[in-house]
């Protein structure tokens, strides 16, 4: 892929100039794709490694989101489409190239060009990973090479529906319970900044003799204003340099999952997220006639959580071993004895992939719960936390005033 300067001159003898991210890098290419657009191409120049760059980040961030529901759809579209005998040229084009959504747009008309240029569409689809998840890709290259790719993309945009209302009610639930301890997070910072300071100088005025624990808390109260600067630059740069270290070091992303995974709230939501999602992947590779080894394999590629990954390499590695998949999920340890039981169960009738799709419906219904009680389940420590916070503020201040009033 290559962004080009492009200036033409359209059929109403406009003069148009802009940029253009082509699957090429060739410019005679390029130009042919604006030839074929009905334009008369005046030059079409690459823009080089570095202003590329730079123009794939501008149009990242300018360009509308694809939100999941918006990419099911289209290609729920496109597998109606080829069942109706239209051809994938067509699909795609009526199906993506004319979408709403621009990003979708224009990602299906560089689908078509890759398609025209000899590419499969499997292929294709792997120069998006941020949208097209290693799974999908992996089902329509199955398709692909069976002749069923009408039966697989349907599949796979069931797949993609699936997964979107799993990690919508996952982030449902992990948003109040960040919002509260902000809040009172915030409430500490308005009394640390807006409170505790001039009741500090009346004391000093006073020249009082003040008890521990409100000497900690007037010391803390100073600190957090002298390095103000430094104290939230530490905030920006974790924010801003530890954002990405996490997506490319393993290492970070195994120490913070493997913490999250054993605080108390978030370890029930991101268990039932992650069974989900592997129940869902493992039933919708089986289905589509994957064996079960092949299937791991994609699915440690489709799981975001390192943890759960290597949990699946465990798994991998005893049924090398040559035992079998009940037993294989058992020994890890991790997996609870409901799920182990369940695909037994699958394994000794054949129904493996139905048994694993039921699994998979049932987290997200235990998911369902969560997110509609998660409120119940925080309230109590909030205030518990957010309660014992502000009072011991209150009584680190009060208790110097009930003095001094007493002595006066």
């Amino acid at each position: 892929m290559a962004y080009f300067y492009y200036k033409t001159l359209s059929k109403e003898g406009r003069l148009q100039s802009g940029m253009i991210d082509l699957p090429y890098e060739n410019p005679l290419s390029a130009i042919t794709y604006l030839q074929q657009q009905g334009n008369t191409v005046i030059f079409a120049r690459p823009l080089g490694r570095v202003l590329g760059m730079l123009a794939s980040f501008w149009v990242s961030k300018s360009e509308p989101k694809v939100e999941m529901e918006e990419l099911a759809e289209a290609m729920t579209n496109i597998a109606m489409m080829l069942q109706a005998g239209i051809p994938l040229m067509e699909s795609l084009k009526d199906a993506m190239g004319g979408h709403d959504n621009k990003t979708i747009a224009k990602m299906g008309r560089e689908i078509v060009m890759r398609l025209e240029g000899g590419s499969s569409l499997a292929g294709a689809m792997k120069a998006y990973p941020r949208i097209f998840p290693e799974a999908i890709i992996f089902l329509v290259r199955l398709g692909e090479e069976t002749g069923k790719l009408d039966v697989t993309i349907e599949d796979a945009a069931s797949h993609i529906q699936k997964m979107d209302r799993i990690k919508r009610e996952t982030k449902s639930a992990m948003i109040y319970p960040a919002f509260m301890f902000g809040a009172i997070f915030g409430a500490m910072l308005f009394w640390a900044y807006m409170v505790i300071p001039p009741m500090a100088e009346l004391f000093d005025e006073m020249q009082m003799d003040l008890p521990i624990y409100t000497r900690y808390v007037i010391d803390g109260s100073a600190w957090l204003i002298d390095n103000f600067v430094s104290f939230f630059g530490t905030l920006l740069a974790v924010f801003f340099i530890g954002i990405p270290l996490l997506k490319k070091s393993r290492a970070v992303r195994l120490i913070l999952h493997r913490s999250m995974l054993k605080m108390p709230i978030f370890k029930s939501i991101l268990n039932a997220y992650n069974l989900a999602l592997i129940t869902e992947y493992l039933s919708l590779m089986l289905k589509a006639g994957v064996d079960v080894m092949r299937a791991l394999t994609v699915l440690k590629e489709a799981i975001p959580n390192e943890v759960y990954r290597d949990y699946l390499d465990e798994v991998q590695e005893n049924l090398v071993q040559g035992v079998g998949l009940k037993e294989s999920f058992e020994q890890v340890g991790i997996f609870p004895s409901y799920v182990v039981r369940m695909i037994g169960v699958g394994e000794q009738s054949g129904t493996l992939n139905e048994q694993l799709a039921f699994i998979s419906n049932d987290y997200r219904v235990k998911l369902e719960t969560l997110v509609g009680n998660i409120g119940k389940m925080i309230s109590p420590i909030a205030i518990l936390f957010g309660g014992g916070t502000f009072i011991g503020l209150v009584v680190a201040v009060l208790t110097p005033l009930y003095t001094m009033i007493g002595n006066m």
